[in-house]
This record gives C-alpha cells, structure tokens and sequence, in this order.
C-alpha cells in the first residue's frame, strides 16, 4: 500500500471513495478523526468489508472487529488476531500500510494481490487513522473491496 498525498487515492472504488469523504467529514479542526467523533452505526454500508484494527503496545496491532466480507481477503476470519498471526504476505502488507498511516497521520491507500488457488484476486484497500489519547493514533479503519476476481 502506498500514501497518497492530497486526499483520497486516485483509483479507490466508489465505496472506498465514499468511506473516504465520510471519514473527512468526522475531522473537525484536527488533523485526523478521533475516534468518539465517529459513530460506528454511520458505517453500516461498509462495515461487512471494514476492519477495526488497534495499535496494541510493543509496536502490535490488534483486530478487533473484522467485516464477514473480508474472510476472502484474510483467508479466515481473524478477530482477535494480531496482524501479525497472519499469513506472511498479508500480514507484511498490512503491517506497512498501518505504520506508514501512522508515520503520516494520513489515510493509506493501495492494492493488493491475494493468491487464491492458481491465480490471484486483487482488492483495493484503505487503511484509515483515528486517534483517541493526545492526539496519537489508536486505531484504525481498514477497508477492502475485490476489484478483480480470479477466473474460474
């Protein structure tokens, strides 16, 4: 995953794209969301493809709440899993995606390729920022849609 500088990725699908601007409007007058601003019942359209994802002591991140659409993606359901218990292709892509959102304090972007049998899907993500104590990222919104499917 890569940033992306001056707002949403250029190439996020509409859903993402929408999530994206719902996130902005949650900003008030600081540089990214805090998390009491953003009310979880106002994510019901994406939130079979969201991910909750907490930044745990030691350098972790934790998920929390995982979106039953995102089995696919992740291989498994996975709540309650370190990013890390992850396969190690997934779990290096996302790890870098979430330190590169808190290294920036910005939403983070990309694709990814995702072996399924003898060919691959490929998902568009978006890992979205939130802070909750002094203005340090404790969390985050993770979202991803299959943008193409593998033949069959």
């Amino acid at each position: 995953m890569v940033a992306e500088e001056g707002g949403a990725a250029p190439g996020l699908v509409p859903r993402l794209e929408a999530l994206f601007r719902h996130w902005q409007r949650h900003y008030g007058t600081q540089p990214i969301p805090d998390r009491s601003r953003l009310d979880p019942a106002g994510l019901g359209p994406w939130m079979r493809h969201v991910v909750w994802i907490d930044a745990a002591p030691g350098n972790r991140f934790r998920i929390r709440d995982f979106g039953v659409d995102l089995i696919r993606r992740f291989g498994r359901e996975a709540t309650g899993n370190d990013v890390d218990e992850l396969a190690l292709d997934i779990a290096g892509g996302l790890r870098r995606g979430l330190e590169r959102a808190i290294a920036t304090a910005a939403p983070v972007a990309g694709s990814a390729s995702v072996p399924l049998g003898r060919e691959a899907a490929v998902f568009c993500d978006l890992i979205l920022p939130l802070v909750a104590e002094r203005g340090r990222v404790t969390q985050f919104l993770f979202a991803s849609y299959e943008i193409r499917k593998p033949n069959r």
